[in-house]
């Protein structure tokens, strides 16, 4: 496993990069879910729910840049396999909140729009 230097995950909201404040913007409204959120092909759990999620999954935690020298954990599925990876986690207890993207990201000049399309316990 990747060991990560705690000191570098001190984030302010403020710093982070535009996706990441989308993120945590629409986890503020499921605090009791993992939210899977689409990014491409796959669904990205981060922060706490990227560590809870690579603990209960046995998947990699990695990390990403979060802005301003700063690194948030990050731990991720492929989207056509989630359903299995959502049942273990319900299954251990969690609630999961699905966190689509609503936009086309070939059309869209930004960040794409995205919404929980349900919430599985």
């Amino acid at each position: 496993m990747l060991l990560l230097e705690k000191e570098h995950f001190n984030l302010n909201l403020e710093d982070t990069t535009p996706m990441l404040k989308q993120y945590f913007e629409i986890k503020s409204s499921y605090p009791d879910c993992i939210l899977f959120y689409r990014v491409g092909d796959f669904y990205e759990t981060y922060a706490q729910d990227a560590e809870i999620s690579s603990k209960i999954l046995d998947i990699v935690l990695t990390s990403r840049d979060a802005g301003r020298g700063k690194k948030i954990f990050m731990a991720g599925v492929p989207y056509h396999a989630a359903s299995q990876y959502i049942y273990n986690l319900v299954q251990n207890g969690c609630k999961v909140a699905i966190c689509e993207q609503m936009e086309n990201p070939k059309l869209v000049k930004g960040i794409v729009k995205r919404e929980v399309v349900r919430v599985i316990t």
